[in-house]
């Protein structure tokens, strides 16, 4: 038998972690806390799918020098698909947690694993939540035979899906209160969540909030850190997603009900930002309660 990957990596590395250990459950992971300096490191592909939390430390950057796919600090989090090699900048000491995910049946494993796959590439975002629940299994596993396997079982579920949400909901932002023109700002969110099924161009909502639509896009931007066409996308999607969980209407009537052009529309969107169809995604609730 083959050793795990995890010790295939610390010996092609040659790094030891601080901290190891099995979390079992209905997605079992095993999890390794490492703390070390480096300016750089190459980590080949490995067999299953990664996700990594920063704890402290400096920048880390991934990818080639003229690539780069993506940055993080501390509280970021780093989804890697199973078979993606990645390069590895650090400006700095790093402390972070590597959790890698063994064979399960799942939903929420195998939602995020297609999401990555799908991708094709690390997927970094950043969550307080996803970084705090990391940080607790750590604190855990440092138990040794006596951490509860059963409490890091639920902080697991929750971890991913809260994972899960964050990189397929960009609309979950905080807008600024401080921000001179919140009201114009409300009127233009509240026709958002209003009116999915009419007119919610850049234009239109403009002419909600009373300015030129250039000054428009720039205050939305600032205050909601997306263009206006992502959000009104993601507060489709959401609302979606709310409608294939909760009732039993047909996929081309949700469709409808939610400002998409037509079935294919909705379900072209829905893939891109899930990796499945809006079928298969009712289907695996529907496998998932049974």
């Amino acid at each position: 038998m083959s050793p795990p990957i995890w010790l295939k990596l610390r010996e092609q590395l040659g790094l030891t972690p601080i901290l190891s250990g099995y979390i079992t459950g209905d997605t079992p992971l095993f999890a390794e806390r490492y703390m070390f300096q480096a300016g750089e490191m190459v980590v080949p592909g490995i067999e299953c799918m990664a996700m990594l939390n920063q704890f402290g430390g400096g920048t880390v950057r991934e990818g080639l020098q003229d690539d780069q796919r993506s940055q993080s600090l501390p509280t970021n989090s780093i989804l890697v698909p199973r078979g993606v090699p990645t390069h590895w900048h650090y400006t700095g000491p790093v402390d972070f947690v590597a959790f890698y995910f063994l064979e399960s049946n799942s939903d929420i494993r195998a939602n995020l694993e297609l999401l990555a796959e799908s991708r094709a590439q690390p997927l970094s975002f950043n969550d307080h939540l996803t970084s705090a629940v990391a940080q607790q299994l750590a604190n855990e596993l440092y138990k040794g035979s006596g951490a509860d396997q059963a409490y890091m079982a639920r902080l697991v579920a929750l971890m991913l899906e809260q994972s899960y949400r964050t990189l397929t909901t960009p609309c979950s932002v905080s807008i600024s209160s401080r921000h001179a023109h919140l009201a114009r700002l409300q009127a233009a969110l509240n026709e958002i969540h209003q009116n999915l099924t009419g007119d919610l161009s850049l234009n239109a909502l403009a002419d909600c909030a009373g300015v030129s639509s250039a000054h428009f896009r720039r205050l939305f931007q600032d205050a909601v850190g997306m263009p206006v066409h992502r959000y009104v996308l993601a507060t489709r999607l959401e609302q979606a997603r709310n409608l294939l969980m909760l009732s039993e209407m047909p996929i081309a009537h949700i469709a409808d009900e939610c400002g998409f052009s037509s079935q294919s529309h909705f379900t072209a969107a829905f893939r891109a930002a899930h990796a499945i169809t809006p079928a298969q995604f009712r289907h695996g609730l529907t496998s998932h309660s049974n």
